[in-house]
């Protein structure tokens, strides 16, 4: 029982920390488009940020010290889909806000 409520919590806190990601790749690129250094800037920070504390806060299966392979590119997967799709969403509304 107490691994399932272990588990809700980390899910929380991925979804928590993911939509943080999503918001400020948003609202970076959204608002320093004009700027392609200081919003890449922006994106590349939140994306290497989530991985970070993705991976950082995983538990880990093998039950070792550090953390396995699989861990670490789910972590930077999720990051870097977070970060895209932020990334979109900017794109998108710029564009619709333009016409």
């Amino acid at each position: 029982m107490l691994e399932f409520v272990n588990l809700r919590i980390q899910w929380r806190r991925t979804l928590v920390a993911s939509a943080l990601a999503f918001g400020v790749v948003l609202a970076g690129t959204y608002f320093l488009i004009e700027n392609v250094r200081a919003g890449g800037a922006v994106l590349v920070a939140a994306i290497v940020a989530l991985a970070a504390y993705l991976a950082l806060n995983a538990p880990n299966p093998s039950g070792q010290r550090g953390q396995s392979a699989g861990v670490l590119l789910f972590s930077s997967a999720l990051a870097i889909a977070v970060g895209v799709g932020g990334f979109a969403a900017a794109i998108l509304l710029v564009a619709l806000s333009r016409t």
